[in-house]
């Protein structure tokens, strides 16, 4: 286990769950606002990847598995990694079926607190595209709004968070 909520245990990927991985990742609502959904053998090899980064010490990437504590199920993703501007950002994706329950808020808040309490990190940065308001709502309560750009990669406008750990409150 890496850190837990009141209802959510946050640990690492297993290959048995590519199941609801899978569930997440082929799902058009889920992925909309992150990248293109995934067949069964892409969300395979994307678990795969994700749990060998577990043994990479050249890369600072942790993408975890959120587990609901009641069912023992996977309901979706969330991790901290170095991204291509050496920022750490954190992310989480959660399965549609979890949506609207408060799992966003929850995840969102304890790894902030994770990420201050547990490691090293001092400044953490979120990325989010425009048009994803839930997201947005969940990241305007926990972090700063720093700007908004236009994502050549993505052909979209995003928002950029950021959170120093001096400004940060523990919740």
């Amino acid at each position: 286990m890496i850190f837990e909520t009141e209802r959510l245990v946050i640990r690492k990927l297993h290959t048995s769950d590519i199941k609801e991985f899978y569930d997440m990742q082929n799902n058009p609502k889920v992925m909309q606002y992150i990248k293109d959904t995934m067949n069964r053998h892409q969300s395979e090899l994307e678990l795969k990847r994700f749990i060998d980064y577990y043994t990479n010490d050249t890369l600072y990437y942790n993408i975890w598995a959120v587990e609901e504590k009641k069912e023992q199920i996977l309901i979706g993703i969330c991790g901290v990694y170095k991204n291509i501007r050496s920022e750490y950002e954190i992310a989480y994706r959660l399965r549609e079926s979890y949506w609207q329950k408060g799992f966003g808020k929850e995840i969102a808040k304890s790894l902030i607190n994770y990420c201050f309490l547990e490691t090293n990190i001092d400044e953490l940065t979120a990325y989010v595209r425009t048009q994803n308001k839930g997201s947005i709502s969940i990241l305007e309560k926990e972090m700063q709004f720093v700007s908004e750009f236009y994502c050549e990669k993505a052909s979209t406008y995003e928002r950029v968070y950021k959170l120093k750990k001096k400004n940060w409150v523990v919740a």
